[in-house]
């Protein structure tokens, strides 16, 4: 009698945590991403990824970690912050900072969202600010320059 207890037992706990990572692949599959095409070599963070096919999404429930990888096998997580988009075109697109011939990502727009991701700026980034600032008259100089993505 108690061995058939704990059968069923067990076999309730199997059952629950198979539906518990069920649901857990399903919410991961059903999270943005989306690829896009890099023509530039660009810096995320400390480290500087190559031009190519980079696939972008959200790795935790809340979105505010963020994985780009591209076939290469080159791969960065970084931290980001959720941001309202104040333009009407609701694309997919990837948002650099170019300074010279440096460009940094700085945002992360799933295609039909209102809400963006947005990185935080790395401390190369904040260094060539502020020489620039320096040099420019405490201006900012830098184009922003935007990559399209596809959703997947």
């Amino acid at each position: 009698m108690k061995r058939q207890i704990a059968k069923g037992l067990a076999m309730l706990m199997v059952t629950l945590a198979l539906a518990a990572a069920s649901a857990a692949v399903a919410d991961g599959q059903s999270r943005g991403r989306l690829t896009a095409h890099v023509p530039f070599d660009f810096v995320v963070g400390d480290q500087t990824l190559r031009s190519g096919e980079y696939r972008v999404g959200a790795i935790d429930s809340s979105g505010d970690s963020i994985a780009l990888r591209n076939s290469a096998g080159d791969s960065v997580v970084r931290l980001s912050a959720a941001r309202e988009r104040k333009d009407r075109v609701k694309t997919a697109k990837l948002v650099f900072h170019r300074y010279g011939s440096t460009y940094f990502l700085s945002q992360i727009w799933m295609a039909g969202e209102a809400t963006g991701r947005e990185l935080n700026k790395s401390n190369g980034e904040r260094a060539i600010q502020r020489e620039l600032k320096n040099i420019a008259s405490n201006r900012v100089v830098y184009e922003v320059v935007e990559v399209v993505a596809i959703a997947r």
